[in-house]
């Protein structure tokens, strides 16, 4: 079956996966059009733009019937009067979305960026300072995160030099594996490893091995020296074709929020000469086990500058986004580039130039300082409260909206709960919160929202419209000219910058 040339339908184009397939098939030179009874969907603009034909409303016999090949997105595939009626039209071959994975192969290096936390904004960092370099970079261009499994592997086939895809999980063995070897993963990266996506087994052990899972498939790993689990797991396994980067030096001090760590080898508590953020810092074992020398380094770090260290080439690094954990995201993203040969230069103007990722660190003026960030688990909530109390003045409050359900259950959103101490006030939005912040003793003030004895969790969305509405207004109510509003978890990304509009006036 040949698609460059053929003239191709693609039933359910205008759907996420669906849409992907479209533009995939356009990039391997076939003539598509879309044929979907949607009319009204996001992705129209984007698939016009790219000069692919559409047939909305309807699915045209005449349509059907000059199609070489009609392709099915996957969610239309079980449609069974809708494939019944394909056939009576036309005897074209009729493929599914596995079929387009195997006629259209991946012709680029692809970097797959997997871990607990991190993921997004190192993929984006890195897409930045390849784009600096001159790289065409494929983006999949939906209003959603993409780390699905047939999201990365169509991505990796658009059009483009290289590409650099997030790669999740839910906690399900083989879910990585399966992405990365369909993506045609080369260079795999894991940022941390720490506990999330508990709900499955609820095991961390197999929660750590699904996410070792990448290195499986790539051909070369790129490694956060400074997590013992991720380090661990490099032993081995590609000792040549392994690069490990980390943190050497921090000028300033920090509340890090340390976390012990077994060592992964004997079990024995490891012994850390500084923690950086959670179990991430200099550690070693009587066994023999400690933190591998790291090939791309960061040096006196202070609040959103660092020195940036890769062989003999050294620079000092501004960041447009304050905290620790971006100064991971930094390295991770630039030991990414280091391996596909980017210029130095280009690396650090590549950083330099990022500007952040929407519902990551987002802020937003409403006449008082408000940040939204994604933080959804304790390691992304310790890392958003340690950058914010070392910019905040001392005079000034750090204000917490939490609309988090804990995707690890009540275990999870106790946890937080407990991290929360550090702040002056919290806003209870979401109904998980409030259970788990009745289970623990509480010093600080704590504000619960009526909306809040309501649980509103769909998915991993933790909190409704209303209850981030009732909670932000609260929360600003109590806040003055010189305080900070933090609004963590899916639900406050999703709801808050529409929310806080009408605060604007």
């Amino acid at each position: 079956m040949k698609i460059q040339g053929s003239k191709i339908v693609v039933i359910g184009g205008c759907g996420t996966v669906g849409s992907l397939m479209a533009r995939v098939l356009k990039d391997k030179g076939a003539d598509v059009t879309v044929s979907d009874l949607s009319t009204d969907s996001p992705q129209i603009e984007i698939l016009k733009n790219e000069g692919i034909k559409l047939n909305l409303g309807e699915h045209s016999e005449e349509l059907l019937k000059n199609a070489d090949i009609i392709a099915v997105a996957p969610s239309l595939l079980k449609n069974h009067k809708l494939t019944e009626k394909i056939r009576k039209i036309t005897d074209s071959d009729i493929i599914s979305i596995d079929e387009v994975l195997s006629l259209c192969k991946v012709d680029k290096p692809v970097i797959g960026v997997t871990g607990t936390n991190g993921k997004t904004t190192t993929t984006w960092i890195l897409k930045s300072i390849l784009n600096t370099a001159g790289h065409k970079v494929p983006e999949h261009m939906l209003d959603m995160q993409g780390n699905t499994e047939l999201i990365p592997s169509l991505q990796a086939r658009l059009d483009g030099k290289t590409a650099v895809l997030e790669i999740g999980t839910f906690g399900i063995p083989d879910e990585i594996k399966r992405s990365a070897s369909n993506s045609g993963v080369s260079i795999g990266i894991i940022t941390n490893i720490s506990r999330d996506h508990l709900s499955n087994s609820g095991k961390f052990t197999d929660y750590i091995k699904c996410k070792g899972e990448i290195i499986e498939i790539a051909n070369s790993m790129i490694f956060n020296a400074d997590d013992p689990i991720i380090a661990c797991l490099e032993i081995g396994k590609k000792p040549n074709k392994s690069l490990f980067y980390g943190i050497e030096h921090i000028n300033s001090d920090f509340n890090a929020y340390p976390e012990e760590r077994k060592c992964p080898i004997c079990e024995v508590d490891l012994e850390y000469n500084i923690h950086y953020l959670g179990h991430l810092g200099i550690y070693e074992c009587s066994c023999g086990f400690k933190r591998p020398d790291a090939h791309v380094k960061a040096y006196d770090v202070e609040k959103n500058f660092f020195t940036l260290v890769i062989g003999s080439k050294r620079a000092k690094v501004n960041l447009k986004n304050n905290g620790i954990h971006n100064v991971y995201n930094a390295l991770a993203a630039a030991c990414g580039a280091h391996a596909l040969g980017i210029d130095f230069e280009d690396i650090v103007q590549g950083i330099e130039s990022f500007e952040g990722v929407k519902g990551r660190f987002q802020e937003i003026n409403v006449g008082k300082r408000v940040i939204i960030d994604y933080a959804h688990n304790p390691a992304g909530v310790k890392a958003i409260i340690q950058a914010l109390l070392q910019e905040k003045s001392i005079n000034s409050k750090l204000i917490v909206v939490n609309t988090i359900s804990s995707e690890s259950g009540i275990k999870g959103d106790m946890e937080i709960a407990k991290i929360l101490k550090d702040v002056d006030i919290i806003v209870v939005a979401s109904n998980a919160s409030r259970n788990a912040i009745s289970e623990i003793e509480v010093y600080n003030q704590v504000i619960l929202t009526e909306s809040s004895k309501k649980s509103s969790k769909k998915g991993t969305l933790g909190a409704s419209k209303e209850q981030v509405e009732e909670s932000l207004k609260y929360a600003l109510k109590e806040a003055g000219k010189d305080d900070i509003v933090l609004v963590i978890g899916e639900g406050g990304v999703k709801y808050s910058a529409e929310i806080l509009e009408k605060f604007k006036n």
